[in-house]
């Protein structure tokens, strides 16, 4: 196309106005739209920045009490019993039987059934368990239950089943309840590995 060929007039203004369009656009959309959306990023970050400031030096004004309160946790660890007295698997047993009998009696709950469990090797520790036969009211259970969970040294309730006794119709209702559950302790096998040394 020849520069002669070229609309002249109104059409011809027309259309170099749309190219002048074009070519801006062409000029905004190359470089300038990614730049905007580039400053719009970095501003949203700013501002993500601003409001985590606060949060952040309230953080590190507290990080002294907790670091505190965690030498605090430490030492109350340290000292508090957490594996199983006992110079043998039967005397821990035995030990753990009599500390689960004496809060079941604190309690009220009836222990029906003992029967100990094989110890077990976990890691650096013996697991000695025992399973057990119970019956009581409900909120006794749960006391009970509860009691074990705060136990120390820290014992750990598997394969808890809880049941209600059926009675034939006509007959006092009685709000006891039949559970059964296995109660693990761990002792501590290091002893073990050093007295066969």
């Amino acid at each position: 196309m020849s520069p002669t060929a070229l609309p002249t007039g109104r059409q011809g203004r027309l259309l170099a106005l749309a190219l002048l369009l074009v070519a801006l656009s062409g000029v905004y959309l190359l470089p300038a739209a990614p730049l905007l959306d580039l400053y719009a990023d970095r501003a949203a970050a700013v501002e993500n920045a601003r409001m985590l400031l606060p949060r952040l030096r309230a953080t590190a004004d507290d990080l002294p009490r907790l670091r505190a309160r965690l030498a605090e946790l430490r030492a109350s660890a340290g000292t508090q019993k957490v594996t199983l007295e006992g110079s043998s698997d039967a005397i821990a047993s035995a030990n753990l039987q009599s500390r689960i009998a004496e809060l079941a009696a604190a309690i009220g709950v009836a222990i029906g059934s003992t029967e100990s469990l094989p110890a077990e090797v976990r890691g650096g520790y013996r697991r000695i368990g025992l399973r057990y036969a119970l019956s009581g009211p409900y909120e006794t259970l749960v006391k009970f239950l509860a009691r074990l969970e705060i136990a120390t040294p820290p014992l750990v309730i598997d394969n808890l089943q809880i049941r209600g006794v059926l009675r034939r119709p006509g007959t006092a209702a009685v709000s006891t309840l039949d559970a059964g559950l296995a109660v693990y302790g761990f002792r501590n096998n290091e002893n073990l590995v050093a007295a066969n040394q």
